[in-house]
């Protein structure tokens, strides 16, 4: 289970939080694919960082980030909320190097299909012109010619530029949402017992 929710403004009048609950069955599984428990209502079906990642893309930039692990009492140790800290830091510096590693990768295979791309766009041009010049533009044929040669046209830059701009914005994008989780404040909360009154308190461990 996954809850999304913004917090009040802050003592000193900031941005108000974004705050992820998530209910895990092992701490882990922040991290790593859970196991699926058949007909638990807790836990998730993918790691929870991934789920994160996901809400904070779709969301607009610049807010601090609360996260809130919901884990069985057996789950929680001492010092759990700084390890996890850790780990999340180590998590989110690794996948940020990784993928500006695929964006200029990315980018360089744009530039390279530029090679090909732009002597197709100077073909579909060429084919534009001539029909332009040579043909009667009342003439069926002429005008399937001109189309034909500003499709190539586009068709040579489009992918070039799709992968130099578009498909780099998507690495870029997420990178902005990993340097938000990176500093996130993490707090454990115990799961109560299921068969315990509402009244049961719970034992949280924070992180600030």
């Amino acid at each position: 289970m996954t809850d999304v929710r913004q917090s009040g403004v802050g003592e000193g009048g900031g941005d108000q939080a974004v705050v992820i609950r998530l209910d895990l069955a092992r701490a882990v599984d922040l991290f790593e694919k859970p196991q699926v428990e058949l007909g638990s209502s807790h836990g998730t079906f993918q790691p929870g960082i991934e789920r994160c990642i996901a809400e904070l893309e779709s969301r607009p930039i610049g807010r601090p980030v609360h996260l809130e692990l919901t884990l069985p009492q057996s789950e929680i140790s001492d010092g759990l909320g700084e390890r996890l800290a850790v780990t999340m830091r180590r998590f989110c510096d690794e996948r940020s190097y990784v993928n500006d590693c695929n964006r200029r990768s990315t980018q360089r295979s744009g530039v390279r299909a530029l090679r090909i791309g732009l002597p197709v766009t100077l073909l579909g041009l060429a084919i534009t012109a001539i029909a332009f010049h040579t043909g009667d533009s009342d003439d069926p044929q002429t005008a399937v010619i001109d189309i034909l040669g500003w499709v190539l046209a586009w068709l040579g830059l489009w992918y070039p530029f799709d992968k130099l701009i578009f498909y780099a914005s998507d690495y870029v994008r997420e990178n902005r949402a990993l340097e938000e989780l990176r500093d996130a404040r993490i707090t454990v909360v115990a799961r109560p017992n299921e068969d315990a009154d509402g009244a049961a308190s719970a034992n949280v461990v924070e992180r600030n």
